[in-house]
């Protein structure tokens, strides 16, 4: 009886600690949001503990090119549907080739062939517009959009290509919502996103190695699958982080920046926080002791 009482003691300490810690947390990302005069929306979930931390999660935001990874999941949904493989070769034809950000925009016309998988390489690795706009011509828009309602992210629309200035005058703009990213992050985690070979080929092509607002509040050697999104007013990271033994989604959109600028320090630190917080979480004993790994 006297050991059942410990144990229940040193529990019920460690939750007193985690939570002391969690509420300094909860309080400086949103000291964070606050300071800032943007509109910033925040989703965050430990798969350790399963926690969640939530901030305007539901509120809509253009997603510039953080709307890539729906296009990716239903490239690879279509694939496992046998509508093409993803070892096809397909030229890029010059209506696809569109400026921003990317490389094949740069390259001599006729003069570029390769698989449908290394087009989503070169979208999520180098945001490539073109191959982005060759991939949803592939796939369709609706059936983009139909898999995200399917998976329930309600709050997501793909309503123009990329580069489309007109469209977006025209109020067709791309669209989501820190909760339904964290919804199709949290699946390509648990291997549900198609199907846990496609969910595990997704990851390793987002994991390859890029700069990120992400990646500038983590630690040098952490590894981070993510898709950044960068339009005018417009800055969105959202991603999954692999901290050993504690890893975590974290998801930062932002919208009505004064200076473009000033979305970049909003998503690093936020970033740095969360890191810092759930590293110590994960890795101190009951009484807060730093436990060495």
């Amino acid at each position: 009886m006297r050991s059942f009482a410990l144990f229940v003691f040193f529990v019920q300490l460690l939750f007193a600690q985690t939570d002391l810690l969690k509420q300094k947390f909860t309080d400086k990302i949103r000291s964070i949001t606050d300071q800032s005069d943007a509109i910033v929306g925040i989703a965050i979930k430990d798969f350790r503990s399963n926690e969640q931390i939530l901030i305007n999660e539901k509120e809509v935001f253009p997603t510039a090119s953080s709307i890539k990874i729906f296009v990716l999941a239903e490239v690879y949904r279509q694939a496992a549907e046998g509508k093409f493989r993803m070892t096809d070769i397909q030229s890029i034809p010059a209506v696809f080739r569109v400026s921003g950000s990317g490389i094949l925009s740069m390259l001599s016309d006729k003069s570029v062939s390769m698989s449908i998988r290394d087009y989503c390489v070169l979208m999520m690795n180098l945001s490539d517009n073109s191959a982005t706009n060759l991939l949803i011509d592939l796939v369709g828009m609706k059936s983009v959009n139909d898999f995200a309602v399917k998976n329930g992210c309600n709050s997501t629309k793909l309503q123009r290509v990329m580069m489309d200035v007109q469209a977006a005058k025209e109020g067709k703009e791309n669209i989501s919502s820190p909760s339904d990213f964290l919804i199709m992050l949290d699946k390509l985690y648990q291997g549900e996103l198609v199907s846990k070979q496609a969910s595990d080929d997704m990851l390793s092509i987002m994991k390859l190695d890029k700069e990120g607002w992400l990646k500038s509040g983590l630690p040098s050697g952490i590894s981070i699958a993510n898709k950044a999104g960068d339009i005018e007013g417009i800055k969105c990271d959202v991603g999954i982080v692999y901290l050993k033994n504690a890893p975590y989604i974290i998801c930062v959109m932002s919208k009505m920046l004064l200076n473009d600028s000033d979305g970049e320090p909003i998503i690093t630190d936020i970033s740095k926080a969360t890191f810092q917080y759930l590293e110590r979480a994960a890795n101190s004993n009951q009484y807060g002791r730093r436990i060495p790994e």
